[in-house]
């Protein structure tokens, strides 16, 4: 993006090439994530977040 706006592009065209580039990503984690049927946590709240609930949000599944 740093060139269309050092160009002066217009803000249509800066549109234009954000959407092409928001549709033409292929990262799409949080909706495959959202697909699959089990979605637990990696630390079952209960047990181990209770008792020590600093721990990490990568340990926690988030």
């Amino acid at each position: 993006m740093r060139a269309p706006l050092r160009r002066g592009d217009s803000v249509e065209e800066l549109r234009r090439l954000m959407s092409e580039g928001w549709r033409g990503r292929d990262d799409r984690g949080a909706e495959q994530r959202l697909a699959l049927g089990d979605r637990r946590a990696f630390v079952p709240v209960q047990d181990l977040l209770r008792k020590d609930p600093h721990l990490e949000m990568h340990t926690r599944g988030g």
